[in-house]
């Protein structure tokens, strides 16, 4: 497949300023008995993986994705969507999607139309939390002999929610640590009595155990100290010039380098499954809500970007906040190099979709986990704000 690729090693962007994933710590953790969550390790129907990917892998797999069976996957996608399958020799499809990150049925049935072999599975993301309306890809599926896999990465998966989330395609495949404060766990969830992998998975040993206590130790004391007011109290004020980074083109045929082998059986680690089970998700669903509906509040209005909800339904916790940037070329530079906390999917599989092509570069994942303290918050809206409307000191302003 050929790939465009941003490299940002020449950049030297500094490390930012804020955790872009919850920390180990009281904020994030708020522990209480056993919830909901605890199913996710215990349940008949669930395996609890090291990472999603691995999880993805087995729905692959268990759904007859191979060197003749092909797997139709998004357009805007990551990496770690695509290598399950490149793992196990299948092409990948890749499918347009809408604007509004929706799969485009009228360019997924040309897809299915002009691929030589049948594909086995359809992969369907909720992206940043947000439902996918399934109605319409289901039928498309039985009409086409597809099982449907949900990505669930970026959804708060619990079993038994109100919401159908994760529930309505043959599997599931979540990313619990996006989420939690746990250093790993990506889970396989099997619906409609679909068959589970017979292999049982890897305890990762107690060394493994330990390192990733340090980890996660690491982790929560290398953040600037979150009662410090002082530290978020500039909202831009460092020099924003430097060095751009590399955009190129390249073809590969085997999964990227986020992709262990080694680990495709590893179970998560137990400290992992311990501090899952027993997190306040109320209390984590309640706070990404207000931290989402304050980044929403602090762009509107803003010049040179737009968010891309703009409505936060009743039973979505976000993941991250989406915000589509109209100057990637000045303003996604100005940010990082201001230590905001800043991701972007800019490793893509090449396609025609061009809403895919444009998010890979233009469109920011924000965050809005739990643990971000209201110094946090607000740094990093006012950063954004004084970047949009050139307020920045530096160079580049």
């Amino acid at each position: 497949m050929r790939y465009q690729s941003f490299d940002p090693s020449n950049c030297g962007f500094p490390q930012p300023r804020v955790p872009v994933l919850p920390p180990l710590g009281r904020r994030a953790l708020a522990w209480r008995g056993p919830t909901a969550a605890r199913a996710l390790t215990t349940a008949p129907n669930a395996r609890f993986y090291t990472r999603g990917r691995y999880a993805m892998t087995e729905a692959y797999r268990l759904c007859g994705v191979g060197p003749d069976a092909p797997l139709l996957a998004p357009a805007y996608h990551c990496r770690t969507m695509l290598d399950p399958a490149i793992r196990l020799g299948a092409d990948v499809l890749l499918y347009p999607v809408t604007q509004a990150l929706k799969p485009d049925l009228a360019g997924l049935a040309a897809c299915l139309a002009a691929s030589a072999k049948r594909p086995a599975a359809l992969l369907v993301t909720h992206y940043f939390g947000f439902a996918q309306a399934l109605d319409e890809l289901l039928a498309f599926c039985r009409e086409s002999g597809l099982a449907l896999i949900e990505d669930c990465a970026h959804c708060l998966f619990l079993p038994g929610q109100s919401a159908q989330i994760g529930l309505q395609g043959r599997y599931c495949v979540s990313s619990p640590y996006k989420f939690f404060a746990i250093e790993d766990g990506g889970v396989l969830w099997a619906n409609q009595q679909a068959p589970l992998p017979t292999q049982p998975l890897q305890a990762q040993g107690m060394v493994q155990e330990i390192k990733g206590l340090a980890r996660a130790a690491q982790r929560a004391w290398s953040q600037t100290p979150l009662d410090d007011t002082a530290a978020y109290g500039a909202a831009a004020s460092v020099d924003t010039a430097g060095n751009e980074g590399e955009d190129r083109l390249h073809d590969s045929e085997t999964p990227s380098a986020y992709y262990d082998v080694s680990a495709e059986h590893a179970q998560a680690l137990a400290v992992s499954r311990l501090l899952l089970g027993h997190t306040d998700t109320e209390r984590l669903s309640r706070l990404r809500r207000s931290h989402y509906r304050a980044w929403l509040q602090a762009v509107s209005g803003l010049p040179n970007c737009q968010p891309l909800y703009a409505d936060l339904p009743q039973d979505t916790v976000p993941y991250m906040f989406p915000l589509r940037i109209d100057h990637p070329e000045k303003h996604f530079y100005q940010l990082k190099r201001l230590g905001v906390p800043v991701w972007r999917w800019d490793d893509m599989a090449v396609s025609s979709c061009a809403p895919a092509m444009d998010f890979r570069t233009h469109l920011l994942h924000l965050p809005c986990h739990q643990a971000l303290t209201p110094n946090q918050m607000r740094w990093m809206t006012g950063t954004v704000a004084a970047v949009m409307t050139g307020q920045t000191v530096g160079g580049s302003s």
